[in-house]
């Protein structure tokens, strides 16, 4: 296994000729004195600006608190009030996968020196020493997946949220064209290297979400002492919970980031602790909003909570932060897969043209799905039933105990508790059983001829 990378490994060499050097990769291609010194900059400029504990925890927390939380009270009314129970019991699991996912990569730099410097696809090196490349192309199809579902949904939300704010100005103006005019305006920030090239972006993210989640609910206890109906609740169907399954595993699942953003911390090996701070906090702002708007709505709460609001000031600041918050968790979850593509092109790490074609065509088929599919809901729970389950609840646990059950005479070997090795498989199972039972009716949704929405370049024809 040792042996698999040192095809990787970078070589020098001079020539005294007219005084090149030369670096020859793993595709053979000769890279000239200006790379060179690019890349060393780079590693100096990790060392001397990696993340902290805490700014993992920013990172984590913002890229994950805000699209969720907006679907969180229809997903517990879709389950009943067991939802409020799914809620904790997946950040719980959740952060326990973020954890091992954390000590995977402490322990492949602990036996592989040369993964000890910056990487930009470090979810799939996992899967590759783990379990061979076969698997490390289903978790990069996997997360490339997930994240682009995301980053979509963010998009979505956020121009559905500038049209409700700006309707009165500008009323002619669909989300469908503020889908595109977001686009527009947020492709030069994709072109930003990796989170710690952006802080202000993770500090900005959460914020603005608890924030909003503040005047959230508080709106909704303003509304419930106003209300002069009693709320309606019906019985879950076999088909409503799973589509909340999936919402709500959508809530927790930015697994798919962590190893980017773990691979830009000082002290990689206490990432576990910013997975704890992070979910934490998103504990804390999910279960208010999720319990309100479940308890103070019931059936006629929204997808969107926001639009179940009452017109009102905190309405306002509110949507202004979401709209705020979407763009800037934009930025994060979309990192990684923009990152992952790059290195398989081969495309330099340093600031350059090919970085900014390759991650403007991304954007651009993100609009094309969003423009496709324009409601939010069921790319969420279409993503978070499929490869959401399998990045946060499957893989992690699967990783961990195939790193920890090998053993070499080169490194010190590892070994699992009992009690700990039955509840990792118990996630995986779970993970499983649900991914492919929300994953089917999400796909059933989508393609239901009575719920169907026609794609936006339809309507507008």
């Amino acid at each position: 296994m040792f042996d698999l990378f040192k095809e990787r490994s970078v070589s020098i060499c001079y020539q005294t000729a007219d005084e090149t050097l030369l670096l020859t990769r793993d595709d053979n291609k000769e890279v000239g004195v200006e790379e060179a010194r690019q890349e060393k900059n780079l590693t100096h400029h990790f060392r001397e600006s990696g993340l902290t504990v805490l700014w993992a925890a920013v990172f984590i927390a913002g890229e994950m608190a805000g699209s969720g939380v907006l679907a969180l009270p229809k997903a517990v009314v879709d389950a009943g009030w067991i939802g409020l129970v799914l809620i904790v019991c997946f950040c719980v699991n959740a952060g326990y996968g973020g954890t091992r996912l954390g000590a995977c990569w402490t322990i492949i730099e602990e036996r592989y020196p040369e993964h000890r410097t910056p990487v930009r696809n470090p979810y799939p090196i996992i899967a590759l020493i783990a379990f061979g490349r076969k698997t490390s192309l289903l978790v990069s199809g996997c997360i490339q997946l997930t994240l682009f579902g995301a980053g979509t949904v963010y998009l979505l939300l956020a121009s559905q949220i500038i049209q409700e704010l700006l309707e009165v100005f500008l009323p002619h103006i669909r989300f469908c064209e503020w889908f595109l005019v977001i686009a527009l305006l947020i492709s030069p920030a994709m072109w930003l290297g990796t989170p710690k090239d952006f802080r202000v972006v993770g500090i900005g993210a959460i914020l603005t979400t608890a924030f909003a989640c503040i005047f959230i609910f508080m709106q909704i206890v303003m509304d419930k002492s106003e209300l002069k109906t009693p709320m309606q609740l019906t019985n879950p169907t076999f088909h409503s919970f799973f589509l909340a399954f999936g919402t709500i595993l959508f809530s927790f699942g930015g697994a798919s980031t962590f190893p980017t953003i773990q691979n830009d911390m000082l002290q990689r090996d206490k990432f576990s602790k910013s997975v704890i701070i992070g979910f934490i906090v998103i504990l804390i702002l999910y279960l208010p909003v999720a319990a309100g708007g479940y308890a103070v709505y019931g059936d006629s709460v929204n997808t969107n909570i926001i639009l179940n609001l009452k017109k009102s000031l905190f309405v306002i600041l509110a949507n202004i932060l979401l709209a705020i918050h979407l763009v800037l968790a934009f930025l994060i979850v979309i990192n990684p897969v923009c990152q992952d593509l790059e290195e398989r092109f081969n495309i330099p790490r340093y600031f350059n043209w090919k970085r900014c074609v390759l991650r403007t065509v991304i954007l651009g088929l993100m609009v094309f799905l969003g423009e496709s599919i324009p409601d939010f809901g069921k790319i969420l729970a279409l993503v978070g039933g499929s490869t959401i389950t399998m990045t946060t609840f499957v893989f992690p646990p699967l990783f961990y105990m195939a790193l920890c059950d090998q053993s070499s005479d080169r490194w010190t070997n590892r070994s699992i508790p009992l009690y700990l090795r039955v509840y990792m498989w118990e996630l995986i199972l779970i993970g499983v059983i649900g991914g492919a039972a929300c994953t089917y009716n999400a796909l059933s949704d989508i393609f239901d001829a009575d719920s169907m929405n026609k794609p936006c370049y339809v309507r507008a024809s």
